[in-house]
């Protein structure tokens, strides 16, 4: 059972977070673990495509196979909610548990539902609850485990967490998405196996879906094995106006962390060019896209593994603005390959821009870095929240290469980036610290482990 005790003051050396190095690396490892489980599931918990399939095997409208991707990102305000209802460092473990089980209940729950009846409508409801469920958890389960990685790793061994979870992590996803590929479609680069490692529908998405709950309950509970840190004098629940409405202007005021919300905003948008680099494909070799679709995911996720590896190192031996710079440059330069390189060698774009989709990991921990241990929880909520917005960046998108073609498309994109990394270059302190006033009197004193 978690204790809120106190301790006496940790050695120096251990890091500002209180805990002593073999503690700190646990904590990085099982991080690193639970982010490459999701990577392993990534077909059945990122909700779109294995949905979207699906829902068109049994028949429906193009409406209802969109129909759990919205819901899916309909959820995005429930970390917001929950990080009012329970702000407690305490219940900090509990809760990380409670949503990796939600995911891995969900899971199975699919899966007896496609093997116990046929009905369309009923396999339908269970999807769109599967992903309204999900939606919910996996926005709990990104901002809770920055909270614990905040709260259980130092700043200076950050980098070893990030390092190892999303650098192993793509490659988890490769190894996941070929097994959706042989489950789905009964081969693999023209093997056919037998049958009991490709079973027929509806078994083959049933075991998709089994998969994941395995995955997710083991994620939840390797939670137990987290050693957090907690302050001597916990956060109690705020009104709904005082932790909602004065969590929002608090969050705004920080200029720092205004600073690289809007920065990262800015590269999400920039990043999302790259349904129009798909679409150039037939432009730039001559050959339709989803013919090449399979080099272009290799790509992506080769790239990302190496890049993994790399800015964990650089974030361990330099500071969390790096790499910002680097991730938003390596966006800039997949825009210009595209731009300047013809022919097969336009691929490499792919992976160029791959590597720099890890913007997502270190625009949020520069955020974490800026904000007060007993902040973290609401301000990622909040970040999570305004980060829908940039929905609308591939519509916009396509509305430009509409009337004035792809290039121009790449060419906006490009502004965006380097508007980006100007605002991060000029503007970002390279170690970002929470605001003093921000600071609680547990902020400054060492925590006690639990």
């Amino acid at each position: 059972m978690t204790k809120n005790t106190a301790t006496s003051a940790p050695p120096a050396e251990s890091g500002h977070c209180g805990l002593e190095p073999r503690l700190q690396n646990r904590n990085a490892l099982i991080y690193a673990a639970q982010v490459s489980l999701i990577y392993l599931s990534a077909p059945a918990l990122y909700v779109g495509l294995v949905q979207a399939g699906l829902c068109k095997h049994l028949h429906t409208s193009d409406t209802i196979a969109n129909l759990p991707s919205t819901v899916f990102l309909f959820m995005v305000w429930v970390p917001i909610v929950v990080a009012w209802l329970f702000p407690q460092a305490r219940l900090l473990k509990k809760s990380l548990t409670y949503a990796y089980g939600l995911m891995a209940v969900m899971g199975i729950g699919m899966a007896v539902v496609l093997v116990a009846t046929s009905s369309a409508r009923l396999i339908i409801g269970a999807l769109v609850l599967h992903a309204g469920v999900l939606g919910a958890a996996n926005g709990l389960v990104n901002v809770l485990s920055w909270e614990a990685l905040d709260r259980g790793v130092s700043p200076q061994w950050r980098g070893k967490a990030l390092g190892l979870a999303y650098g192993w992590g793509p490659g988890f996803a490769v190894i996941g998405s070929l097994g959706a590929q042989l489950l789905l479609d009964g081969k693999l680069f023209g093997w056919v196996p037998p049958l009991w490692l490709a079973p027929a529908y509806p078994y083959n998405y049933a075991v998709l879906f089994a998969g994941s709950a395995a995955t997710m309950a083991v994620a939840a509970f390797l939670v137990r094995f987290y050693t957090i840190p907690l302050p001597r004098t916990d956060v109690e629940r705020e009104s709904f106006h005082s932790a909602m409405i004065g969590g929002f202007r608090s969050f705004v005021s920080n200029r720092v962390l205004l600073t690289v919300s809007i920065a990262y905003l800015l590269v999400y948008c920039g990043n999302l060019v790259q349904v129009n680099m798909s679409i150039f494909t037939h432009e730039a070799v001559g050959q339709m896209s989803e013919n090449l679709a399979g080099y272009q995911l290799t790509l992506r996720f080769s790239f990302k593994i190496l890049c993994g590896f790399l800015l964990g190192w650089l974030l361990t031996r330099t500071n969390p603005k790096l790499p910002l710079l680097v991730t938003v440059g390596l966006q800039v330069a997949a825009v210009v390959w595209i731009l300047l390189v013809p022919g097969y060698w336009f691929l490499l774009a792919f992976g160029i821009n791959g590597a720099g989709e890890l913007f997502g990991v270190y625009y949020v921990n520069y955020a974490v870095q800026c904000s007060a241990k007993w902040q973290v929880r609401r301000n990622l909520a909040f970040l999570t929240l305004i980060a829908t917005f940039v929905g609308v960046a591939p519509v916009l998108y396509g509305q430009i290469s509409d009337h004035w073609g792809l290039r121009t498309s790449f060419v906006a994109a490009l502004i965006l980036l380097l508007l980006t990394s100007s605002l991060v270059a000029a503007k970002l302190p390279a170690v970002p610290r929470p605001r003093a006033e921000d600071l609680r009197e547990d902020d400054r004193a060492p925590d006690a482990p639990a």
